[in-house]
């Protein structure tokens, strides 16, 4: 397709889509000396109407009512394709179109201002016509067509005839309201369709009553799902685009997996961790961490949410090389990603390339039709991690150690008992370190006291006293990553950690609940709770003097916490008594954790049958 060895010249060049502008504005409307001038004297629409090769073009000119327009001073150049190089379908469509669609898609297309002679100094360039579409203008053609006569003067232009029509593309903002069989991608984003008035491009008129009114009215459209969802700018002539355009099946299915995950109930109380006294430890009343703030929801939010994860991966930009086999440039490898308009990363790229039913050619990139949106279930259910407690009980101050990864080479024996899919995460490439928060004997209250974590599953405010629920209604595999004191003091004593596990949540009928973590285990410690008392519990023991990924088992959010200023909260403590020095010197008091991790079951589950 010719607009895609367009694209693939000027990304391998790494050129960049310019608006067009005239070079010498001293000669804009200048009549060149070249070409015939027996109609220099004659308006472009007098040429047009008087010559015999120009016959089509005269009558859509006259359709389109645009005669005044090129019988205008304004001066501007005009490539006009001659009756020989009009199919009779095209022109037969283009009779039968409304005027504003003929001005748009002929008459605009084969125009732009100011004088655009050819010769042989001509370097090819980029003309941006009057409909704010771009084409290739050489000394041999105009978007491929070549001249069958160029320069020929009139008193306000300058015409090239040539032998084909530029064919017009839609922008991909434009072919939304052309779609078909993507009713529901389509009806999405034209809800949110907005009309404005474009003071630069309208006629400024006198002011009336202090108010500024307008002798021409110029109104353009925009869309906040474009602009702030996608984050993109689908209008622009001068950005290069892939869009994935799902069909109604695709949108459904999409629409049916995020759904369940957006469960919001009215009213959702939760343990507040900011309050004081609020985190809970095994001996504490229930009354004591249940919080009076409630979350209350909008019936629509579960639904925006889920149109709201689906529109928002569905624009590439050609700036990010990995994007390129998007266009047809290249292909993907297995472990390619793929980058987003709106910052999401995605690694199976190659099933959007089989997915694909369609591919239409657009102004400014590609539209891509899917059968299927094959991202993973990652992308509007992210897995959850937290490295830093937000809470704490018995604790005076919390260190967070960066250890140089440098520092950890050849100690492999650290990690033997670390899974793949947390070394990445817990050594990224991107990173020199590896880090943990931790609390150093010295201050815990008293030496005898077992310190406390509470990791709230949020995000902090900028500020450090809100946090935003991350959880969705879903299924999660709970981890936990314990750090031995041997990371930082290879030579320190091996000591083992006695932890125990709490997880805080709210159920479907809005009522706290109190789950000791992995379920099943069964202690003789007792825990308060709305439901009566709690036997099933678990101690900990991991192996000592390694890093250590505790793994506490799937648990299930009925009702969705995300954007809420409410959260499900995980305590963790030790089980052992520090009152003998017995027990001080056997068993690690200080606690060491490198993070929290809440992993989709899907992603759990896909990992686990991986062979990593």
């Amino acid at each position: 397709m010719k607009y895609i060895n367009i694209i693939g010249k000027m990304l391998t060049a790494g050129l960049v889509l310019a608006a067009a502008s005239c070079t010498d504005y001293s000669d804009y409307n200048k009549v060149p000396s070249a070409g015939n001038a027996a109609g220099a004297n004659q308006t472009l629409w007098e040429n047009i109407a008087s010559d015999p090769q120009l016959t089509k073009f005269a009558e859509l000119a006259r359709k389109s009512n645009y005669v005044n327009v090129l019988n205008s001073p304004r001066f501007y150049t005009l490539w006009a394709p001659v009756d020989a190089s009009f199919s009779n379908e095209d022109y037969n469509a283009l009779m039968a179109s409304d005027s504003a669609t003929i001005v748009k898609q002929f008459m605009q297309q084969h125009m732009t201002e100011y004088n655009y002679p050819v010769s042989a100094s001509l370097q090819d360039q980029t003309i941006v016509s009057l409909n704010a579409k771009h084409h290739e203008f050489t000394q041999n053609d105009f978007d491929g067509f070549g001249y069958s006569e160029t320069n020929l003067p009139s008193t306000n232009g300058v015409m090239h005839k040539i032998n084909g029509m530029s064919e017009f593309h839609n922008n991909l903002y434009e072919n939304i309201d052309y779609l078909e069989g993507c009713d529901s991608l389509k009806a999405y984003i034209q809800k949110y369709d907005e009309y404005y008035l474009d003071v630069n491009a309208s006629v400024v008129g006198p002011l009336r009553d202090g108010k500024q009114t307008y002798l021409d009215s110029v109104m353009k459209k925009r869309n906040n799902v474009i602009s702030r969802i996608m984050n993109a700018e689908l209008e622009n002539e001068d950005s290069t685009y892939c869009m994935l355009l799902p069909n109604d099946k695709a949108w459904n299915d999409a629409y049916a997996a995020i759904h369940p995950h957006y469960n919001y109930i009215t009213k959702l109380d939760y343990m507040d961790l900011s309050l004081k006294n609020a985190a809970a430890t095994a001996t504490t009343s229930a009354t004591q961490w249940k919080a009076a703030t409630a979350a209350e929801t909008e019936p629509e939010l579960q639904d925006s949410l889920t149109r709201r994860n689906i529109v928002s991966n569905l624009v590439f930009s050609n700036c990010y090389t990995n994007n390129l086999p998007l266009f047809g440039i290249g292909s993907f490898a297995p472990r390619d990603t793929a980058i987003t308009t709106g910052g999401a990363y995605h690694t199976n790229m190659q099933q959007v390339l089989d997915h694909t039913v369609a591919v239409s050619e657009m102004s400014n990139g590609l539209a891509r039709t899917l059968d299927t949106i094959p991202f993973r279930a990652t992308s509007y259910n992210p897995i959850l991690i937290q490295t830093t407690p937000y809470a704490t009980q018995k604790v005076k101050k919390l260190t967070t150690h960066s250890i140089p990864l440098e520092n950890l080479k050849g100690r492999d024996s650290l990690f033997s008992k670390v899974p793949p899919m947390f070394r990445q995460w817990l050594t990224p490439a991107n990173s020199r370190f590896f880090q943990y928060v931790a609390v150093d004997s010295a201050n815990i209250d008293g030496s005898t006291a077992k310190p406390e974590f509470n990791y709230a599953f949020a995000y902090r405010s900028y500020d450090g006293t809100t946090l935003t629920g991350q959880v969705r209604s879903s299924t999660y595999h709970i981890y936990v990553v314990t750090v031995p004191a041997q990371v930082e003091e290879p030579q320190a004593a091996v000591k083992p950690y006695y932890l125990r596990f709490m997880l805080s949540w709210t159920d479907a009928s809005n009522k706290q609940q109190w789950t000791v973590l992995p379920k099943g285990a069964k202690t003789t410690s007792e825990i308060s709770t709305d439901n009566g008392k709690n036997t099933a519990t678990a101690t900990y023991l991991g192996d000592p003097g390694k890093i250590n990924v505790i793994d506490l088992g799937e648990f299930t959010f009925p009702a969705c916490y995300y954007g809420l200023n409410a959260y499900p909260s995980l305590t963790m403590i030790h089980t052992k008594s520090f009152t003998s020095s017995s027990n001080r010197s056997k068993y690690d008091q200080q606690l060491r954790i490198a993070g929290v991790y809440l992993v989709p079951k899907e992603y759990n589950d896909m990992w686990a049958n991986s062979n990593e």
